[in-house]
């Protein structure tokens, strides 16, 4: 099967590996459409994955093959990547005292999505429902992560909420909070795609934080004391700062999203007003769960997220993670194997 391998900081090939065959207690899924997470894009720029690594984590596909011991999935089930309830004694989500986002994936090469096939344990991927598209059922990884933020958080419906960066996490955030009853979303963003598809997507106010002071909007549109939760979905050197200064007394921010380099921290801006931070990371099996109810239902729309221009070939992988370093004119990219 062809595959894009990691072979170096900022190198992906395409490459001919072999299939992956299934264990009694496993499946063979054939991926229609993998995304480009942001970690992805991370560990591309940075050089964080082992040389032979296969990365993908955003997935969806059909089931072509079952091990003769599988009871859970029928051949031709649609699934994404994730969110089933594991067997007793193994654990969903990564574990370790110690466990840092940075190092994760290093030891071991692993297979993900960035590939024609893929082999999963019987337990791990959900089926999707009938009425949710193909297009719309590939957010499903990132939405989980959204609702695991939002259910993380201190927020409350008819709360006004501040999310700082409009690529897909922040985008999808945005529309769980939405959904969850919030008074309304403000969006910062500085990128024209992400912004205007914010504005499509429901957000009631889109700043440009390259052209204006966010902080001091925030405030005004709040009516001074600032709003009770930020969210922190872009990671940029500004945005935890400004985040915490906006926030009213007792306020929180909520970070969900990964910074690889140093962000600015003046802890005197807001210290006083007992502001605290607060760390999201992956989700749970309720959080997918959530999701595909969410989308059923609806409630979460693929709209200026996934588009036509949206889907990338496998000769597009080395160019697209580049244009991904700074995005500018994409929300989300779509690997069609």
């Amino acid at each position: 099967m062809k595959a894009a391998v990691i072979r170096g900081t900022q190198q992906i090939q395409v490459e001919d590996v072999p299939t992956p065959e299934p264990g009694p207690n496993q499946v063979l899924v054939k991926i229609k459409y993998s995304a480009i997470c942001g970690s992805d894009v991370h560990r591309f720029q940075y050089g964080m994955m082992n040389s032979g690594s296969i990365m993908g984590h955003e997935y969806i596909g059909e089931v072509v093959q079952s091990g003769a011991d599988v009871t859970l999935l029928n051949e031709g089930d649609r699934v994404v990547s994730g969110g089933g309830e594991p067997p007793e004694g193994i654990s969903a989500r990564t574990a370790g005292d110690r466990y840092s986002a940075r190092t994760m994936g290093l030891k071991t090469p692993p297979q993900g999505g960035f590939a024609e096939y893929i082999v999963l344990d019987e337990w791990r991927p959900l089926k999707i429902p009938n009425n949710v598209s193909n297009e719309l059922a590939v957010l499903a990884e990132p939405a989980a992560i959204a609702v695991h933020a939002v259910r993380r958080s201190k927020f409350s419906i008819g709360d006004s909420v501040v999310v700082m960066g409009a690529g897909p996490i922040g985008l999808l955030t945005m529309q769980v909070l939405n959904a969850g009853g919030a008074g309304a979303v403000y969006v910062s963003e500085p990128a024209t795609a992400r912004a205007e598809a914010a504005r499509v997507l429901g957000a009631t106010v889109v700043m440009n934080p390259t052209n204006e002071d966010v902080v001091s909007k925030v405030l005004e549109i709040s009516g001074g004391p600032g709003v009770p939760i930020a969210f922190d979905a872009a990671a940029a050197r500004p945005t935890l700062q400004q985040g915490l200064e906006m926030v009213r007394r007792g306020g929180q921010v909520l970070v969900v999203s990964m910074a690889w380099e140093d962000v600015d921290l003046l802890t005197v801006e807001w210290i006083g007003r007992e502001v605290e931070m607060k760390a999201s990371y992956g989700s749970q099996p309720i959080d997918w769960r959530t999701v595909l109810k969410l989308m059923e239902r609806g409630l979460l729309s693929k709209q200026a997220m996934v588009t036509d221009e949206s889907f990338i070939g496998f000769d597009e992988m080395q160019s697209s993670m580049e244009r991904l370093m700074k995005p500018e004119e994409h929300v989300q990219l779509v690997l069609v194997p």
